[in-house]
């Protein structure tokens, strides 16, 4: 039951035959002490039969579903925000949760600094693993080196447009990644919230997993993409 307003925040979850977790990502979602927020899911072409009858009963407020062919985890999240009314953006993949105050607290930091592009904070995993994930203060050449930032962090709907969105061509993981190092490359900071504020789902293989056995080649890709940014802090 989708009613029009406008949201400050919009949350995007992306699904791929995550059907078993999108309630409870939801759910995460709208248990938020922020709720000027809209929800929507962009279904990317799930083919299993119980992710697809998740999605004939979702029936929450102000929650909309999109659905499209396959194309991968940026353009799923790239569908979304387009589609998005919030001036800022939070991306949730459907099988993670994201503290009740998350919102709240970099929503806040996003209006009192208007220099700042996105907020990060410190992940807790949980599921078949169990530990936290705790990243340093924000600082560019840092995040060149090493993602210090979370896939599911709060940024401005301009600074997406001003990076041109998520890379596309970036479908073997670390889009994240990539996605912080275009901000960043377009002159946006970011901030870093050390407490944890979202919960990671261990289980199985993941695109994550794949991504980590291939950890040079993608940076490598990474780095190729920002050439210039990279020079310029010599790296």
């Amino acid at each position: 039951m989708y009613q029009i307003h406008n949201p400050k925040v919009s949350v995007i979850i992306t699904c791929y035959n995550y059907g078993e977790f999108l309630n409870a990502a939801i759910y995460s979602c709208l248990s938020s002490t922020f709720d000027d927020i809209e929800i929507i899911v962009v279904n990317d072409g799930s083919t299993d039969p119980y992710t697809l009858e998740v999605f004939d009963k979702l029936n929450y407020k102000n929650l909309r579903v999109i659905h499209q062919k396959n194309k991968g985890l940026p353009a799923a999240r790239n569908t979304g925000i387009q589609s998005a009314l919030g001036k800022y953006i939070l991306p949730v993949d459907a099988d993670d949760l994201i503290n009740p105050i998350l919102i709240e607290k970099e929503y806040k930091i996003l209006e009192e600094r208007p220099d700042i592009g996105f907020v990060t904070h410190w992940t807790q995993a949980f599921g078949t693993e169990d530990y936290i994930w705790s990243v340093p203060p924000f600082n560019v050449k840092t995040l060149l080196e090493r993602n210090i930032v979370c896939v599911t962090s709060l940024f401005r709907k301009r600074a997406w447009a001003d990076a041109g969105g998520y890379n596309e061509q970036m479908n073997e993981g670390f889009e994240d990644w990539d996605f912080w190092v275009s901000l960043a490359q377009q002159g946006w900071l970011g901030y870093t919230l050390e407490e944890i504020l979202f919960y990671y789902r261990r289980h199985g293989d993941t695109m994550l997993t794949g991504a980590l056995r291939k950890y040079q080649y993608l940076h490598n890709r990474i780095r190729n993409n920002h050439l210039e940014l990279y020079e310029k802090y010599g790296l």
